[in-house]
């Protein structure tokens, strides 16, 4: 695959067409780090996954390229939280500053190398010990298969437990696996889970 996410243009169309476009609450795991810890949440979207965050007691920071998006998280959970524009290959972010980071379905829209820069500035913005969890769509997802690029100009591909690991080297890994589920009409949903933890 080459190329982007897709452009900040076909994300800000997709979150102002539908603000909204992920409901409800991501299910996300505690992280081993200390009550309070400081996580960003990188591609944070509406908020779905930031939301979890805080219920879970930490300090959360979102970080999302489209402006749109960004928008719509603080609409959510303005006040609760900061969010700022930027790529998730370039973080604004002094190095060592956070405890944990969360990237969950975006590495399924990166190239390999925009990928492996985004894992080089996780490693960056992480303290020594912090953890990390990726969760992306996995090649036994439903989806799986389709064009690599949807009409709405955004980018998708799959992504095995291995590969995604393969992007952080170095790093513990914790936990890799697939987690799947079979919805109501026999069809799987699929995805790749990963927590790791930085040196």
């Amino acid at each position: 695959m080459s190329g982007d996410p897709g452009t900040p243009e076909a994300w800000n169309r997709l979150y102002s067409s539908q603000p909204r476009p992920w409901r409800g609450v991501a299910e996300v795991p505690p992280l081993p780090i200390p009550p309070g810890g400081r996580v960003l949440d990188i591609g944070c979207g509406n908020g779905k996954t930031s939301a979890a965050l805080l219920e879970r007691g930490y300090t959360v920071v979102g970080a999302d390229f489209s402006q749109e998006a960004v928008s719509a998280c603080l609409r959510l959970l303005g006040g609760r939280m900061s969010a700022v524009c930027c790529r998730s290959d370039s973080l604004p972010f002094l190095d060592a500053s956070f405890d944990g980071a969360t990237l969950v379905h975006l590495m399924e829209h990166l190239d390999d190398r925009s990928a492996e820069r985004t894992a080089s500035e996780v490693r960056r913005v992480l303290r020594p010990g912090g953890a990390v969890f990726v969760r992306s769509f996995s090649p036994e997802d439903m989806r799986a298969g389709g064009p690599p690029v949807r009409g709405n100009g955004i980018p998708y591909r799959y992504l095995g437990h291995e590969e995604v690991v393969s992007f952080f080297a170095g790093f513990e890994v914790l936990r890799a696996g697939t987690v799947s589920e079979r919805t109501r009409f026999g069809a799987v949903r699929s995805r790749s889970e990963c927590l790791l933890r930085r040196p």
